[in-house]
């Protein structure tokens, strides 16, 4: 997609979360621009099968940063130059489970990396579901793309 730019560590972390076999989803509204919508975010909200492995640790230093597997109050993290932006998601709201968000999820190039996404029907959903105002706020265009693609 060529109006999504990474960092070049987020590249190459995408890459070597997928090289190391770490099973993970782009969701909320990064998925959304890479489905198509007209919106913005701010961050890349990544969704993990599993924050139990060495690989996600291996992953983040492959890309020059490392990873903060979470404490107390603090959540895990990815932390290093150009990794600002990458979100750990604990929580997917209105969701299924990981293995059936992921089953059903797309696989899309960003700037020679591919990484899957939820698709944009699934993005509604979640975002339906979480009743906060920025949500409800990006809802219309999310529709409105997702009626254009379908032809209605």
């Amino acid at each position: 997609m060529d109006d999504f730019a990474l960092t070049p560590a987020e590249r190459a972390l995408f890459a070597a979360l997928r090289s190391r076999g770490v099973k993970f989803l782009v969701i909320g509204m990064s998925a959304a621009v890479l489905e198509g919508a007209p919106v913005a975010t701010q961050d890349i909200d990544l969704w993990f099968e599993s924050l139990d492995t060495d690989q996600i640790t291996l992953a983040a230093q492959d890309a020059g940063g490392f990873w903060i597997s979470g404490f107390g109050m603090q959540p895990p993290a990815f932390g290093g130059d150009g990794l600002s932006r990458v979100d750990v998601v604990l929580t997917a709201h209105g969701l299924g489970s990981f293995a059936d968000e992921y089953a059903g999820g797309v696989e899309r190039e960003i700037e020679g990396v591919v990484v899957r996404i939820l698709p944009l029907d699934r993005v509604i959903a979640s975002k339906r579901s979480t009743a906060r105002p920025k949500d409800a706020a990006g809802l219309p265009a999310l529709e409105a793309t997702l009626r254009a693609r379908n032809g209605r």
